[in-house]
This record gives C-alpha cells, structure tokens and sequence, in this order.
C-alpha cells in the first residue's frame, strides 16, 4: 500500500472520529453538568480534546500529502510526527487539569446520580470504541497511533465512568466516580509520554526504538567483499520509513564491484531489515586507514 493511500485512508477514519466524536461530546457536557459527575465532565472534555487532536491529526496528513520538492527533499512526513507530538502535549495538560479538578471534588464531595451516568458512559464506550478501531489499522504510525491512543482512553474513561455510575447507584458510594477520573488520567498520562518520548527521539533524529543498529552492521559487514562498516547513522523519516547512511570499506582490487556491493547491500536492508531508503558510500582500504569519522 503506498504511502498516499494510507494517508487517504487515514482521513476518512479521521473525519468520521471528529463528527462521531462532536455527537457524543454534546451529550457528554449535557449530562455531565446536570448531574455533577466528574467523571463525566472529564470524559467530555476528553472527548472534547478529541475533536482538536483529530484534527491536528487530519491537518498533519494533508500536509504529509505534499510531495518532496528542491526545499524538502524529504517531503513533508514529518508534520505527523509534530501533530503527535503537539496532541501528547495537550493531552497531557488536559490530563493536569482533570486532576487538579479530581483533588477539589475529594476536598468537597458532590452527590451525582448514578443511574444517568452509566447510560451516558456507555454512549461514550461505544463511540469512542468504534473510532478506535477504525483508527486502529495503521497503528505503525505515530501520527495515528497517538489517535488510536486517544480513542482508547476515551473508551476505558467511558467504561471507567459507566461503573462508577453503577457502584454509585447500587451502593451510594460517592467518591468512587472522582477515582475513576484519576485512575483514566493515570493510564493516559503514562501511554501519552510515551508517544512524547517517541516523536522526540524521531524529531532528533535518533534510532528507531525498533532498529537494533548492532544488527545491521553485523548484516552489512557479512556481505561478502565488505571489510568493514563505519560511520552509520540510522534514522526515521516518519513513523515507519526508516533511512540509513554509512561508508563501507572494500579492498580496492574490488572497486570494479563496487556498484553491486552496494545494491547488494541496499537491498538487504530492504527485505531484512524495513529499511527502504539507503546512502552507500565506498571506501578502499588503503584509503580507510589514513580516516578517521567524527560523530558529531
């Protein structure tokens, strides 16, 4: 499948999140205040945050759509891995002040109805369920994966809410909803940081999580006629599309070779190793031991 079809693809999902998403939110608000359950005035406003990272998401694909020119020789992938990073950090901010809110509701209990809550939780299970799946099918990319996350914890908050509204209502227990909140926002926060850490590390251009470079230089170094294997870099694109630089020392009675060493080599770290985009350059062994690489 190529990359503009999975980006096509990815917005359908996107846009049919956003309106499923702003139905339930509505509902969610609704309820929310006319029964002063924390927990669904949290999934709310999670739902509400939704609307905003799916649409970061939508905005980054179309970006991502643009084809490479002579200013971004890469393309333009990489705005998916700033939207990822942009929704991680507003849901993290989002998931604070649900705690803050959590703490103040501890402080000064409300009674809420039970009963309301639970139906209008299990609404939200459904909704927030369904997008998560249909966001679910291209998990491989950051961009989509920090939605599907969302989507996710939106469900687990609505499942989270719906049986606080049942605990409420068979035994009366109040407190037992702003817990809830608080266990949601834990399970958010640690997956969102996550996600963090993971457009960071691509947004520095450090190796994949998924890459063991260790590996590779072993597999490139086993090719026959390479002696040695030096300044590698390996680093992602975008979620998924990996690319890798390196000199690889030959003898030089093999420089006649040269040309299918290296496809050699491109294409074992094509069908070994998922990485479709490689820079080769030779170097002779006479000439490799007056050099030395700095990593800068």
């Amino acid at each position: 499948m190529s990359h503009t079809h999975e980006l096509s693809t990815n917005n359908k999902s996107l846009i049919f999140g956003i309106i499923l998403n702003g139905a339930y939110t509505i509902v969610g608000f609704v309820f929310g205040l006319l029964t002063g359950s924390l927990a669904l005035i949290a999934d709310a406003i999670h739902n509400l945050t939704d609307n905003v990272t799916l649409g970061i998401s939508l905005a980054a694909n179309r970006i991502a759509e643009r084809k490479a020119n002579s200013r971004k020789t890469f393309g333009y992938g990489r705005a998916t891995i700033l939207a990822a990073a942009v929704n991680a950090s507003f849901l993290i901010g989002i998931a604070l002040f649900i705690v803050n809110e959590s703490v103040q509701r501890l402080q000064n209990p409300v009674e809420v109805d039970g009963g309301i809550i639970a139906a209008v939780a299990f609404g939200g299970i459904v909704v927030n369920a369904t997008v998560a799946y249909m966001l679910s099918k291209n998990r491989q990319d950051l961009n989509m994966r920090s939605a599907f996350t969302d989507q996710l914890f939106d469900a687990l908050s609505s499942l989270g809410a719906m049986l606080a509204g049942l605990i409420i209502m068979f035994t009366g227990i109040q407190f037992i909803d702003t817990v809830v909140a608080l266990i949601v926002v834990v399970l958010l926060l640690y997956n969102t940081i996550k996600i963090l850490k993971e457009a960071a590390n691509i947004l520095l251009e450090g190796v994949p999580d998924d890459v063991d470079i260790n590996r590779i230089q072993a597999a490139i170094t086993s090719i026959d006629k390479v002696n040695e294997v030096d300044d590698m870099h390996i680093w992602a694109i975008r979620s998924g599309y990996n690319t890798l630089s390196c000199h690889v020392v030959i003898d030089e009675q093999e420089l006649k070779s040269s040309r299918a060493i290296v496809e050699t080599i491109k294409e074992t770290l094509r069908r070994e190793h998922g990485i479709p985009h490689a820079t080769i350059e030779i170097e002779l062994e006479s000439d490799a031991r007056h050099i030395s690489h700095e990593k800068h």
